[in-house]
């Protein structure tokens, strides 16, 4: 129960929290809301998870991967390569970029792949204590006296969005978002193979029409991501120029990726998470991480107010500023690239 100036009654409750998405973001909030003692049902559309985009994960992932429950053995299983730094030809002659280094030598980033990566992290939502149910649709969300009290049949004190770009919540909540780019269209493939300079480390290269991204992601597997500015869509058999004349391994797909985050990622009775709270594309190189930290953080921002009686409204906006600010601060910092490179409409 909250407290501060006047008390929140919560309904009835079961359980603690309700999330929509089973995603990183999703399982990251469900793995430490569980682990912080509070009673979780995740609700997931599809029933098994599936291939998509996004298997780039920086280093910082494995301590935060780690606080999660998932140890070394869990994540080599899942990883199809590991790389010391990214070269990158951003304008410029390229140059290889390491992640970094201490003591123990130098960090790696990984590349997992990417439907076994999230079968293990709700794996692990499950061993944690939660309910997961896949196969299963959220329906509209359930209200009270403005406030958000679960959703469909499900009653829940906190409901978090974690369901992504479909942004369930904030679409019949009819939130709004502030648009910071252009749209933006990416179009990403994979292909078998052998690409030998790729063997050791992906690489972004960008220009004024545009960036391209290669990495290898498993053996003999890799993907490549093109992003134009002007918003382009190349002829259906475009692939970059190292990976002509390897097999096409996926159909290209494309993906809508303008950046923009929500008005308010906080409300009575709801937290949004991952990509339903704030995107960019995928240059900002973070997404997989900022997933499973705003998740952590939705969920220790819910057991701070039905756990420890922090008041509701401070919660709910300490955790807008904090996601709002980071969003922020990322998107000058990418918009300053491609300014850099001459594109228009990141200001």
């Amino acid at each position: 129960m909250a407290t501060g100036a006047s008390t929140t009654v919560y309904p009835l409750a079961d359980p603690d929290l309700l999330i929509v998405g089973g995603g990183p973001a999703g399982a990251a909030t469900a793995i430490a809301a569980a682990q912080l003692g509070l009673s979780v049902v995740l609700i997931e559309r599809q029933a098994e998870p599936r291939e998509k985009p996004g298997e780039a994960l920086h280093p910082g992932m494995e301590p935060l991967l780690n606080e999660l429950g998932l140890d070394s053995d869990d994540l080599d299983a899942v990883t199809g390569a590991r790389f010391e730094g990214v070269w990158s030809a951003w304008g410029t002659a390229a140059r290889f970029e390491p992640f970094g280094s201490d003591d123990k030598g130098p960090w790696h980033g990984f590349q997992v792949r990417r439907a076994a990566f999230e079968e293990l992290l709700l794996a692990r939502a499950k061993a944690a204590g939660a309910d997961v149910r896949r196969g299963a649709a959220a329906g509209s969300p359930r209200m009270s006296n403005g406030r958000v009290i679960g959703a469909g049949d499900l009653r829940a004190a906190w409901t978090i969005d974690a369901s992504g770009p479909a942004r369930w919540l904030g679409r019949r909540l009819d939130l709004g978002v502030v648009a910071r780019s252009p749209v933006l269209l990416a179009r990403y493939g994979y292909v078998t193979g052998r690409c030998p300079d790729r063997d050791e480390a992906p690489l972004i290269e960008g220009g004024s029409e545009g960036w391209t991204w290669i990495a290898r992601i498993d053996r003999d597997l890799y993907q490549w991501v093109r992003l134009d500015f002007d918003g382009r869509v190349r002829a259906r058999d475009w692939r970059p120029a190292p990976l002509q004349g390897l097999a096409e391994s996926r159909p290209t797909q494309g993906a809508e990726v303008a950046w923009r985050r929500a008005v308010r990622a906080a409300g009575p009775g709801w937290l949004m998470v991952g990509d339903a709270a704030a995107s960019l594309d995928p240059a900002s190189s973070h997404g997989i991480l900022k997933a499973v930290m705003s998740g952590v953080m939705a969920a220790q921002t819910a057991s701070a107010v039905l756990r420890q009686g922090a008041p509701e409204t401070a919660a709910m906006d300490a955790y807008h500023r904090w996601l709002a600010g980071w969003f922020d601060a990322d998107a000058e910092r990418l918009g300053a690239a491609y300014r850099a490179l001459g594109a228009r409409g990141f200001d």
